[in-house]
């Protein structure tokens, strides 16, 4: 992020693509997160229809699956034909980084695959809307998303009790652990996934004067998974009690053979001693 900019790059070229393909790979990298993001709206779905429209659930069976695939895969397509479009260099964007990439990373900025947007131009300040539809492109995507989950949130949280109070107290149980299951996985995804783009996609919109690596904050989105598995094992029992015991059941694996054999000696059965010559004679 530099003021008004954002430089979106790699320095190394994904399986040794040329540069032109390395572009395009980058790009196809946000067609992933666009689907991760969807696919959360998915999940609050399927758990909304479980709950109040089970018949619907048809639609997560089978080849009907390929609906929420194509869903998920469509605003993954949109993110990366944005991000390709809309972030191609012209003559202002890549001066305006042409000078900086040098000093930092001893490389020409023609000689990395990068994208790049500059919200303002340079000289008079007016609005780049070409560069600026790449953002609202960004947070369209997003905004879907966040929409849907949280509609489904709500809606679930104010009918949930009347919806499940006929059911038996083990079911009835079951549900509730998903549905906290799913307040606690907006938060993770708010933290992991959303904020941290949020804040890279309207920084440069401020235009105050910064100049600082972002990197981390993209390094965030692969926290989501290991969270959103540790949230599902830790607030519903039945996965809980089976991660456990898988857990116990390694952990037995694993120091067995690390135990030493118990030394001890066999113990033998003895044999009966003979009877003597007189007990013999007196038994017959």
């Amino acid at each position: 992020m530099l003021n008004t900019g954002a430089l979106y790059f790699t320095l190394s070229r994904p399986l040794n693509a040329n540069l032109d393909i390395s572009k395009i790979l980058l790009a196809v990298y946000t067609w992933f997160y666009a689907f991760t993001i969807s696919l959360l709206a998915v999940l609050f779905i399927y758990r909304y229809l479980a709950v109040f429209n089970q018949k619907h659930l048809k639609f997560f069976r089978g080849f009907s699956m390929l609906i929420w695939f194509s869903y998920c895969s469509f605003f993954g397509f949109q993110y990366s034909i944005g991000t390709y479009t809309f972030m191609t260099f012209d003559d202002i964007s890549f001066a305006y980084f042409r000078d900086e990439v040098p000093l930092r990373y001893n490389m020409t900025l023609a000689e990395i695959p990068a994208m790049g947007i500059v919200a303002y131009d340079p000289v008079d300040g007016s609005i780049r809307w070409w560069n600026v539809m790449c953002l609202l492109n960004i947070f369209t995507i997003m905004a879907i998303q966040y929409t849907i989950m949280i509609c489904c949130g709500l809606k679930m949280h104010w009918e949930m009790e009347d919806k499940i109070k006929y059911y038996s107290p083990a079911l009835r149980r079951h549900h509730q652990q998903f549905f906290k299951t799913l307040v606690i996985q907006i938060s993770a995804p708010t933290m992991t996934l959303f904020a941290p783009l949020v804040f890279i996609v309207c920084l440069p919109m401020f235009n105050m004067e910064i100049d600082m690596s972002v990197g981390v904050l993209i390094c965030s989105f692969t926290m989501y998974p290991a969270i959103d598995a540790l949230i599902v094992m830790y607030v519903v029992s039945d996965y809980r009690k089976i991660a456990l015991k898988l857990l116990k059941s390694v952990t037995r694996k694993m120091r067995k053979p690390f135990k030493s054999p118990k030394s001890g000696t066999k113990s033998v059965a003895k044999r009966p001693e003979p009877m003597s010559t007189s007990t013999q004679v007196a038994n017959e």
